[in-house]
């Protein structure tokens, strides 16, 4: 019997649909974990630093269900999950490894994401300033992980892991991330390059929140983010 156009569409449920469904649950279990592993981190630093100097302030947020914050001292460790699921784009070393190509099933992945933003960026909503992607965390079916990310999270982690991720590995993830927070100092931007200021930029960015900043950056006039934007 010739299958028809209703029976596809019910294969190709139970091939993408039941499985994004199963990593998104995997997902979500790992995110709880990698809260918790940062709540406790936030405590360790409390306990070990900031009672021996106030003055360095370290707090957890858990901001929604999708969100928890790390602040430590002007940083924001911001950890967050996307709720959707996604594949490598075509022609990714992953589709090579012996691993996927066992099972093809096996490279759709959930993500969680590490951004460093400047902690007076949210305190003071400046809208545009810039956050950095420290490392993004992918989880597959298996609860097996790759992450992507900046210096030794760029490579400690970058095929597919032989078990499931868990609370030691995701704390040492983002110990990582808070080292490559710290390590990286905002840069005061060349002098000549935020000399002029027009009335309407003291009105409305300095007089609201400051200068829009970010690490990589500098600061910069919105204008001027604007226009580096258009280029």
């Amino acid at each position: 019997m010739e299958t028809t156009n209703y029976q596809l569409i019910l294969e190709k449920l139970e091939s993408k649909a039941s499985l994004k469904q199963a990593i998104y649950r995997n997902t979500v279990d790992v995110f709880a974990i990698a809260k918790k592993s940062l709540s406790k981190l936030a405590s360790r630093l409390y306990q070990d630093y900031t009672v021996k100097d106030p003055s360095v302030e370290v707090t957890y947020k858990d901001a929604h269900q999708f969100e928890a914050e790390l602040k430590f001292s002007g940083d924001m460790l911001l950890l967050s999950m996307h709720s959707n699921i996604f594949n490598f784009e075509e022609g990714h070393r992953i589709y090579s490894t012996s691993y996927v190509k066992a099972n093809p099933s096996l490279s759709y992945c959930g993500v969680i994401y590490i951004h460093n933003f400047l902690a007076d960026s949210i305190k003071y909503n400046r809208l545009a300033d810039e956050g950095t992607l420290i490392a993004r965390i992918l989880i597959n079916k298996e609860k097996r992980f790759i992450v992507e990310g900046e210096g030794q999270l760029g490579f400690l982690y970058e095929a597919f892991s032989e078990t499931e991720i868990n609370e030691e590995v995701l704390t040492h993830i983002l110990e990582l991330a808070v080292l490559d927070c710290i390590e990286t100092d905002l840069q005061l931007p060349p002098y000549a390059t935020v000399k002029d200021i027009t009335l309407h930029q003291k009105q409305t960015t300095l007089a609201a929140s400051g200068y829009p900043t970010g690490k990589r950056l500098g600061y910069m006039f919105k204008s001027e983010v604007q226009q580096n934007n258009s280029l």
